[in-house]
């Protein structure tokens, strides 16, 4: 939820109203989409301009989970689920400004504005399990769930959201965690310094104010579900501290807690609803009992997903006296909505809470007879099969897909591109309505509607109405949902080969794919195959594909680096050791030869033999090429790659060379890569799910294509300058090109006819031409080529720059 003003009026006192803490030897409940978020905008340095560096926010997210276990501290993660039917309005809102930030996103800005990458939640959730931490998905918002797990626990919350401030637990804001370790002494294990927020020294630090009557100051400041405009006569009334220097939120603060320091929860809500008009005052009253009530469920649904022990049964149940005020309002009976009555927004952009309403925060009248539902409320047996809220509890399953089957609504997530086209997401909308129809087939009497909030070109938004589609070639009409997992794995996998379009001969090139790589080979097919504005060209395909090469092949067997320095400390003499050894027959024929001209001679048709041999390689398959690389040559290679994974700073100065278009490309991708996933999973996994991280990163994608755009043949460039003095990665990535050019077959390499007085390279292999076309010249250039000879034996790494020149 969030309540206004609150995180900064705090932060202002903190001297007053936080201790310092160590943190250590305990559990702590981590709230997963707050602490993902943090992590991402202030740890991990990523650049959003270029749609997600995951490689580094993966490496961000496992080291600081490896930093709570060097401090004993168990993490116990939770996420939310889908948004509350009251909540719709909000989230439409906030849409409206992701958009207007991802708009804005540049080289220059996004240091500034922040626009999260699409996959960061499957990123964040792929490295705990990775790293066995455990975790959960709510049905609905996550806060109550976190608080109540936290109360049974006895231990504390990490977030970075002001309701925490208003729950009764243990509250460790993100923004004070220290992220190195202290060492207490010999003998005792590490700890993390940070701050801790308890309930009890805040209401004692205001005079002793009666903690139940926070959550009714939430609710006049106004959270997610009532707007401060709600109770605006009531707040004139309050007498605020004269000080010009404290912005009026934060006086209002103040003077609300002097005026409940005086109150009780009764008398409070009574005085607060005579000031609300009569008409209304009824409506305001199940609002304000909605929240006070989701402040204090001390129930969890969720401890049955972790292995702990409860040890503390003393905190079960509501206090009555928070309950109290509101006993003449007797709950309704649960209701749950399937969605079908739901009224998103018309053609013209209206919505079903009426402008005037909005303007009051208040919501309609069908929309507040609902319960309230604080992350714990049950999901609708009759729409959720049992193995689907298990899955959707583990987390398998998108959150996005309870919004689908209990709203029929859907939020795309907004992404860096260019607003002056299609947006992103539009290529993926037949993926999209496939996983409608298997979500909803054979539930409904008649055929639903998803309601599609998206945007249009000019970044506004708009509502599409999408049918699904329940069938395909595999399977005519779809079973229900609860019969997916008894269906056969190669006809669950025929399903999604039927959806992007794959025949018989592209299931047997893909079947020569890692079982680990085939969910993202997919993806990349169906967008090579669809993608229309702008234009795919070959040097997209090898941006990607050198990708793969740098984050699934070497960095996983040599390590991530980010910087020479680190490169030269950890693999310089393994690397120093494969290059002598490759070197050693070359040198040996130099020596033996007697002439430096027999010499150039026989290394330059040693290059052409190792060009022959990297476009023969003899593996038929990618699984054959990726079993045979070499770890010594991984090493060999990471330092070729890093030029890559950076920025390029010029960016900064000259924001104009920023290509837009390129980035709108590789949105497009993520779409199609998220929708694969997200159809994967609903057909219950029927291929390994993609590690995301271990596969894309935006800037080196951007940087590599840039690069391969200048380059006449691609292929060519890769593997003479880029992967030379690595044999077996060479021969990999040859396999690579050749199997997806097997599935997109209209890409062919154009080459580029060169300009009359375009400066000529200096690059090796120009140097060996020289070296064959005319002997009597070859006396006239000895000199350079000597020197040339030299560099090229001494560049331990065969390292190059991106124009493709030696270092």
């Amino acid at each position: 939820m969030g309540v206004r003003g609150l995180t900064s009026y705090i932060a202002k006192h903190s001297d007053q109203y936080l201790e310092p803490y160590e943190l250590r030897d305990c559990f702590i409940v981590i709230d997963g989409n707050s602490v993902a978020s943090q992590l991402y905008s202030w740890v991990s340095n990523c650049n959003c301009a270029f749609g997600g560096d995951y490689d580094k926010y993966a490496s961000c997210v496992r080291n600081f989970f490896s930093l709570l276990k060097r401090c004993n501290v168990t993490s116990l993660v939770i996420f939310d689920g889908g948004y509350e039917k009251r909540k719709l309005p909000t989230v439409r809102a906030r849409l409206k400004n992701k958009l207007s930030t991802a708009k804005v996103v540049t080289p220059v800005t996004q240091s500034k504005f922040k626009c999260f990458p699409l996959l960061i939640y499957d990123v964040f959730r792929n490295v705990l399990t990775g790293m066995e931490i455990s975790f959960a998905q709510c049905n609905f918002e996550a806060d109550a769930e976190i608080a109540a797990i936290a109360r049974r626990l006895g231990c504390p919350v990490l977030s970075y959201d002001s309701d925490f401030y208003v729950y009764d637990v243990l509250y460790v804001p993100f923004s004070t965690v220290v992220l190195e370790p202290e060492l207490d002494s010999p003998g005792h294990t590490n700890y993390i310094d940070c701050q801790i927020y308890s309930i009890e020294k805040f209401v004692d630090t205001l005079g002793g104010l009666d903690k139940s009557l926070l959550p009714v100051m939430a609710a006049l400041l106004g959270n997610d579900y009532i707007e401060r405009r709600v109770f605006e006569n009531f707040l004139s009334q309050i007498k605020l501290p004269k000080n010009s220097s404290v912005s009026k939120t934060q006086r209002q603060i103040t003077g609300l807690f002097q005026w409940l320091r005086k109150e009780t929860t009764e008398t409070a809500v009574e005085k607060i609803l005579n000031y609300v008009k009569r008409s209304q005052r009824q409506t305001v009253a199940k609002q304000l009992k909605a929240v006070i009530v989701g402040y204090s469920a001390y129930s969890s649904s969720l401890l049955p997903y972790f292995e702990v022990s409860i040890t503390d049964n003393s905190k079960l149940g509501c206090s009555s006296a928070t309950v109290a005020p509101f006993a003449h309002l007797e709950p309704k009976e649960t209701v749950l909505y399937s969605g079908s009555d739901l009224e998103i927004e018309t053609s013209a952009g209206q919505s079903s809470v009426t402008e005037d309403e909005v303007k009051r925060g208040v919501q309609s009248s069908r929309e507040l007879d609902e319960p309230f539902s604080c992350g714990m409320t049950v999901l609708p047996h009759n729409l959720f099969p049992d193995w689907f809220k298990e899955n959707l509890h583990c987390g398998n399953l998108p959150r996005c897909f309870i919004n689908m089957l209990v709203h029929h609504t859907h939020f795309s997530a907004p992404q860096v591109e260019d607003f002056s086209l299609p947006f992103s997401h539009r290529i993926s909308l037949p993926l999209l309505r496939v996983i409608f129809g298997l979500l909803t087939a054979g539930k409904f009497t008649h055929e639903p509607k998803l309601h599609y909030i998206a945007y249009k070109e000019n970044a506004q938004l708009q509502t599409l109405l999408l049918l699904p589609t329940y069938g395909t070639s595999t399977m005519n009409e779809f079973l229900p949902l609860e019969k997916v997992p008894d269906l056969p794995i190669s006809l669950r996998r025929h399903l999604l080969y039927d959806v992007v379009g794959f025949d018989a001969n592209d299931i047997l090139v893909l079947q020569g794919f890692p079982d680990d790589w085939q969910v993202f080979i997919i993806a990349l097919i169906y967008w090579g195959r669809n993608v229309s504005q702008p234009s795919l060209t070959v040097h997209h395909i090898h941006a990607i594909l050198f990708s793969i090469i740098s984050l699934n092949v070497v960095d996983r067997h040599a390590g991530s680096y980010r910087s020479r320095k680190a490169v030269l400390k950890q693999s310089g003499d393994k690397c120093k050791k494969y290059v002598k050894s490759q070197n050693l027959q070359e040198n040996e024929c130099k020596t033996s030869s007697g002439t430096f001209q027999s010499a150039n001679r026989k290394r330059a048709e040693m290059f052409e033999s190792d060009m022959t041999s990297h476009n023969d390689s003899g593996y038929s398959t990618v699984t054959e090429a990726l079993g045979a690389v070499s770890s010594e040559e991984c090493f060999c290679v990471v330092e070729t790659t890093l030029p890559y994974r950076q920025m390029d700073e010029c960016l900064k100065s000259s924001p104009r060379l920023f290509c837009l278009s390129v980035v709108h490309m590789l949105a497009q991708f993520q779409s199609c890569l998220l929708h694969v996933m997200h159809l994967n999973a609903l057909l219950n996994m029927p291929f390994v799910q993609c590690q995301v991280a271990n596969f894309y990163s935006g800037t080196l994608i951007y940087n590599a294509y840039l690069n391969f755009k200048k380059q006449s043949n691609v292929e060519d460039y890769v593997l003479t300058y880029l992967l030379k003095c690595v044999p077996t990665i060479a021969a990999l990535y040859s396999v690579m090109v050749a199997s997806v050019m097997d599935f997109l077959p209209q890409l062919t390499v154009k080459h580029r006819k060169k300009r009359r007085n375009r400066r000529k390279k200096n690059s090796e292999r120009k140097r060996f031409n020289e070296l064959v076309v005319d002997d009597e010249h070859v006396t006239s250039v000895q000199s350079k080529n000597e020197e040339a000879l030299e560099l090229i034996d001494h560049n331990t790494f065969c390292a190059l720059r991106l124009d493709g020149s030696n270092q």
